[in-house]
């Protein structure tokens, strides 16, 4: 049997709905599998004795995601500590759609659709990023109001673009695939890198420099999403490159 994540408390029916509902190691990436797959199958199961459906815990991811970039461009500490919860609690919804539905033993061509639209949050997040960094730019007069209103234009322009996109993706027959993402699984080196390289990493690392701040007085978060925002432009291009490549 391949292995599922576990805890000491579990006992054999939950091992056994952990390999009923949740995916095998290769399949997950290091912050899902040590932290947020532990306990969300006790959640799952809550769930489970109520009307809550897959597609009612994804809206919730996408609100949760949706929300999380706003936090991000208010440029303050607690902007940046209910960023981390926010981006948390739309991860482990991203976890818990998938193993209601396979507890429920439900499946909707809405669910692949909304899952599409949650993949696609990370450009609002990175505008968020962005904005936050620019109010903290001395000389740049960007206040709360305007960062609102640019972030909202930047979230109806990405649901506007990836409603038609992901609507489309849902009638297609062949499994999404992405090389660069594919690389993680290569060895545990790359799924690390790919750790540390990406919204996991980014948010797991905020809280601490967060608290490194609020503690010492450094300014460190600006250097983090100034290294954040270099790191996903570096990765952009040799996706573009790696796809273009697979594409020829």
């Amino acid at each position: 049997m391949e292995k599922r994540p576990t805890l000491p408390v579990d006992s054999e029916r939950v091992r056994f709905l952990r390999s009923l509902c949740q995916k095998p190691r290769h399949m997950e990436e290091i912050w899902s599998w040590y932290v947020l797959r532990r306990v969300s199958i006790y959640v799952t199961l809550a769930l489970g004795r109520t009307p809550v459906t897959p597609n009612g815990i994804s809206w919730s991811s996408l609100f949760f995601f949706a929300v999380t970039g706003w936090f991000l461009l208010s440029g303050e500490m607690w902007g940046y500590l209910l960023a981390v919860l926010f981006y948390n609690l739309g991860y482990l919804c991203d976890c818990l759609d998938g193993e209601l539905a396979r507890l429920k033993e439900v499946t909707s061509r809405l669910g692949v659709f909304l899952d599409t639209l949650i993949r696609a949050m990370s450009i609002p997040i990175l505008t968020g990023v962005s904005l936050g960094l620019l109010r903290q730019i001395e000389g740049v007069k960007l206040d709360l109001w305007a960062s609102s209103l640019i972030y909202g234009v930047v979230l109806v322009g990405t649901l506007a673009l990836l409603v038609p996109l992901a609507y489309n993706y849902v009638g297609l027959k062949e499994d999404e695939g992405d090389p660069v993402s594919d690389m993680r699984t290569t060895s545990s080196l790359m799924e690390w890198v790919a750790f540390f390289t990406g919204m996991p990493g980014f948010f797991a690392i905020l809280l601490i420099l967060t608290a490194v701040e609020f503690f010492s007085g450094w300014v460190l978060v600006p250097i983090l999403f100034i290294g954040f925002l270099l790191v996903m432009a570096l990765k952009t291009l040799v996706r573009l490159y790696l796809t273009t490549m697979k594409l020829i």
